[in-house]
């Protein structure tokens, strides 16, 4: 193994994310200066274990005879990437990876350590028995029992052993990697069936989706041979990255852009106004904002975003732009009480997209989902001034909380005199096994208009009490 292959480059962010867990950090391993080939294995390394850390953790504990905390940080993080390599990386041979491992351990700690590594490993591969296809019999069955690994593509390991729970619903946190925490909240809101479903969706990989101002202009490129095919939603098509790469496509197909159909949505439940001003002001790198530009071409639109780096991206993508301006927050006084739509795509707890975040899983909690509400309503707050009597608010998350969704235009109708026209909830879709153009993710908006608003609120905030999820 090099002192610098991908192995030990992914070794290195483990060790400290391991300190951290479960507040991961966004962010991916550094593979300037690899090879395509290093740099591709070692980004699927880091997100096999990103993705199933709870699932590996629970694989790992079963063959240790001590406590996981006590071991050092190296240790916990050479188990975890081991364990990814040995159950869910196809191509790599168990020797190979329980002698990497073992060599790193060696290097950088001490062979006692190294033995530890070496013996759970080897246990750890014993364990693996037969992988069954998607459309197996016995299949279905296995991935709930104890002794079933649901792998992204629908297949199931069998495993020799019982390693997770035997209670149902810690089972299914193992199962899928997500947290207690989690779970029972969503069975709290949506019952345990649709919670399995939710749960397994997160599993799936999430497929490139493509659209453009004139979806039809892509639809020669979804026939035999192109890099396309059409999606179950209408107007989206998902993108075969091994036939075009991203960057590549985009620059061929003016007007094209990388969304996804239930990010979509928002925008497109806006349709029916008309408005002059439009201040998107949560803008990130811009998807909605091009949206944006696309469904209302007559409007002056300006864009803002109170992260640097997304604000750098911003400008850069809508330089010279002919109906965009990207303006900083501060700089935004001119058209206070002026905006006739003003889209608030908020922070939240991202659980409709946990396929593409799934840092966000391990650190949800009663606690933090108060906080995102909380910090919600500070924008609201904040921005409704910029509101033109008669305009409209574009409130939209990736979420599925209802405390981040339909309670929080609950609030902005009382708090500020708006009248929701328009509210959905879209849940994700796509298990693990079905086709790319099945999976799509999960989003909420609502739109809320100022029926000519008094001048004074008739309802204050709500407490922090009220902002609370519901004891489960």
């Amino acid at each position: 193994m090099r002192p610098d292959g991908p192995r030990e480059r992914v070794h290195e962010r483990l060790v400290k994310l391991v300190q951290r867990f479960p507040d991961l950090p966004l962010g991916s391993v550094d593979t300037r200066g690899l090879d395509p080939r290093d740099a591709s294995f070692a980004k699927a390394l880091e997100s096999a274990v990103l993705e199933r850390w709870l699932t590996l953790e629970a694989i790992v504990r079963s063959r240790l005879d001590r406590g996981w905390p006590t071991l050092q940080p190296a240790v916990r993080a050479t188990l975890l990437a081991g364990a990814a390599e040995i159950l869910l990386l196809d191509g790599v041979p168990d020797h190979a990876a329980i002698n990497e491992s073992v060599a790193r351990i060696r290097r950088n700690l001490h062979q006692g350590a190294a033995g530890l590594v070496n013996a759970v490993l080897r246990k750890v591969a014993a364990l693996r028995l037969e992988t069954l296809a998607v459309d197996d019999p016995d299949a279905a069955e296995l991935r709930t029992a104890r002794n079933g690994l649901p792998l992204a593509d629908g297949r199931v390991i069998r495993l020799a052993e019982p390693v997770f729970s035997d209670e149902e619903v810690r089972r299914l946190g193992e199962q899928t990697s997500h947290g207690d925490d989690l779970v029972i909240h969503w069975i709290a809101a949506h019952g345990l069936a649709m919670t399995r479903e939710l749960c397994l969706h997160d599993l799936v990989r999430p497929p490139i989706c493509v659209t453009a101002t004139d979806p039809d202009t892509l639809r020669a490129d979804a026939g035999d041979g192109g890099p396309l095919v059409a999606h179950d939603r209408a107007g989206f098509f998902v993108l075969d990255p091994a036939r075009s790469g991203v960057r590549a496509f985009l620059a061929e197909h003016a007007g094209s852009r990388i969304q996804d159909p239930a990010s979509a949505e928002p925008v497109a439940g806006a349709a029916g106004l008309r408005p002059n001003v439009i201040l998107d002001y949560c803008a990130g790198r811009g998807t909605k904002t091009r949206q944006l530009a696309d469904a209302f071409p007559e409007a002056r639109i300006l864009a803002t975003e109170v992260d640097p780096l997304r604000f750098n991206d911003l400008e850069r993508a809508f330089e010279d732009h002919p109906t965009v301006e990207v303006v900083r927050p501060e700089d935004l006084k001119e058209v206070m009480g002026r905006v006739d739509l003003l889209a608030l795509d908020v922070p939240c707890t991202n659980t409709g997209v946990l396929p593409r975040r799934p840092e966000a899983k391990y650190r949800f909690n009663r606690e933090s989902l108060a906080s995102i509400a909380t910090l919600q309503r500070r924008i609201v707050r904040e921005t409704e001034p910029f509101l033109a009597p008669g305009g409209a608010i574009l409130f939209s998350t990736c979420s599925l909380e209802p405390t981040e969704n339909r309670r929080m235009v609950a609030w902005m109708e009382r708090r500020f005199g708006l009248e929701s026209k328009h509210a959905s909830q879209r849940f994700p879709a796509g298990s693990p096994g079905d086709p790319p153009n099945a999976i799509h993710d999960g989003s909420f908006h609502a739109v809320l208009v100022d029926t000519e608003r008094p001048g004074t609120p008739a309802a204050d905030d709500m407490s922090d009490a009220e902002l609370m999820p519901e004891a489960t």
